[in-house]
């Protein structure tokens, strides 16, 4: 399962405010056969913005949506030149982004793959490597660790979607 791929990798995104940065987000997803309306996955991930903030503080920030024109489970990632205001929990400004597309399909899957990010974003090590990281292949690298996570975890508990 491939997760992540060097297409949805931005190591040097600067972001003008939440809005547009959520938006150049879904477009890669939509450039790169994820998803095949940009406009219906964008409006999920503004509602689930709505709901809350998927700011989680430490400069991070998990959006994600499911849609039924998502039609694979992939994860973008930006690693901001700037600071972002995102309503995040902690009142923290954003330096590190990971989008996640979620077909319809995906009932509990999605949650694990939350998990996933959250447990990779609390090992100090792997911050660092990602605000050190210059090269895409390096960072997607890296971040093939989530996915190994998310397989461990589903595999785990029988892989209920």
């Amino acid at each position: 399962m491939k997760l992540t791929m060097e297409k949805l990798i931005n190591l040097n995104y600067f972001a003008l405010d939440k809005k547009s940065c959520l938006q150049d987000m879904v477009s890669l997803f939509a450039e790169n056969g994820i998803t095949s309306s940009e406009k219906d996955f964008l409006e999920k991930v503004y509602e689930r913005e709505d709901m809350m903030s998927t700011g989680i503080g430490r400069h991070i920030a998990i959006p994600h949506a499911r849609c039924s024109k998502v039609d694979q489970l992939a994860i973008a990632f930006f690693r901001l030149t700037n600071n972002l205001d995102f309503d995040s929990i902690d009142d923290e400004p954003v330096k590190l982004i990971f989008m996640i597309a979620i077909p319809e399909s995906m009932n509990q899957d999605y949650m694990k793959i939350l998990k996933a990010i959250s447990n990779f974003c609390h090992d100090s090590d792997n911050l660092d490597r990602l605000y050190s990281v210059q090269d895409i292949t390096e960072a997607n690298q890296l971040l093939s660790k989530i996915v190994e996570n998310f397989l461990a975890d589903t595999k785990s508990s029988g892989g209920n979607r």
